[in-house]
């Protein structure tokens, strides 16, 4: 017990001189906190110098969170051994239940500038996942038999619509409106490329309720056929990525999806995770990553890395504002959660 005790007391001791250094205090919240307008500051890991910037949350008060600034050997242990982690605090939308835990919105923002825009979720929500194809919210009867086949006549999986944070879409350039989360038990098509159980996280510039008009009917995937024809409408060439093309995959409560035929998927290779651009109207209206359940366990067990990709612009946006040069995908082993997130923004011009 000595021995034990004697490593503890060392430890905080440590700890607490490696922050005293920025006039904090293990056991006392910050006196001064960090600027709210700096990135995170760091020199390359290992070098024992700089600065970084932390939200700082303990495992005793986790909802209470402070900006603080350590030495970068001090933030590798707050990392490790608190819910502590990199950059301005986030701001937070309300969670939505799934599974044994819940989705829920969050954006760090410094500067007057996005830094980071994602969805955030226990490790539990994986946890006790639907397993019928779909909520059955989105259906229609196709084939004017008299019933509906969850498997060929309706979408959407199980949606769960998402408030992004007031203190995002407040932001002066925020294209961004909303968020909506879809878990897919069993894929969807095309088949034997997203046929595998997955997420799709849709962050929204079309207004919700514009989604939310685009009808259920016989064309397309179960979608109106007035407003097939208003979703496959081409986005100009300009205002298209790189490698982007219609698949004519419209459909109910969503709109059309513009894949990247470049992705791994498309070139006999399992589907992990892809960025999807959504369409309607000739406009750019959702960004989509796009991730299979199995992709977030190996993250967890460590088979799968945290990592980012970039998110191919287009020459020009149709609003001009603030857009994502990269999503990622990565595991909190210190909160036991996951963030999909789109990061690095810069401002567009129309």
């Amino acid at each position: 017990m000595r021995s034990r005790a004697k490593k503890s007391l060392t430890w905080w001791g440590i700890l607490a001189s490696a922050l005293a250094v920025t006039g904090m205090s293990v056991l006392l919240w910050p006196v001064t906190p960090a600027p709210a307008t700096a990135a995170v500051q760091s020199t390359a890991a290992g070098s024992g110098s700089g600065t970084v910037n932390l939200c700082l949350a303990t495992k005793a008060a986790p909802t209470h969170e402070y900006p603080i600034q350590v030495t970068r050997w001090a933030a590798d242990i707050l990392l490790k051994e608190t819910l502590s982690y990199e950059g301005t605090c986030a701001a937070y939308g309300a969670p939505s239940a799934l599974g044994n835990g819940n989705l829920r919105t969050y954006a760090q923002i410094s500067g007057g500038k996005p830094r980071t825009v994602g969805i955030v979720f226990p490790k539990s929500t994986l946890n006790n996942l639907p397993t019928a194809m779909t909520d059955g919210n989105h259906c229609f009867d196709m084939d004017d038999d008299g019933t509906v086949d969850e498997h060929t006549e309706c979408v959407g999986g199980h949606e769960r619509p998402l408030e992004l944070p007031a203190a995002l879409t407040g932001l002066t350039g925020m294209p961004l409106k909303w968020a909506l989360v879809n878990y897919n038990p069993m894929g969807h098509g095309p088949e034997h490329i997203y046929d595998s159980p997955h997420f799709d996280f849709h962050f929204y510039i079309q207004p919700k309720a514009e989604r939310d008009a685009i009808r259920t009917g016989p064309c397309g995937l179960a979608i109106n056929c007035d407003d097939f024809e208003t979703a496959t409408k081409p986005v100009p060439p300009q205002y298209l990525p790189q490698d982007y093309v219609d698949n004519g995959v419209a459909e109910a409560a969503m709109g059309n999806h513009l894949v990247d035929m470049s992705s791994d998927e498309w070139h006999d290779q399992d589907f992990t995770q892809t960025f999807i651009y959504g369409a309607y109207d000739a406009k750019i209206t959702f960004l989509e990553p796009m991730i299979t359940k199995a992709w977030f366990e190996g993250l967890a067990t460590g088979a799968n890395p945290n990592r980012c990709w970039p998110v191919k612009q287009p020459q020009e946006w149709q609003i001009a504002g603030w857009y994502p040069q990269e999503y990622c995908i990565t595991y909190r082993a210190n909160r036991g959660d996951y963030t999909v997130s789109m990061q690095d923004f810069k401002h567009s011009a129309a």
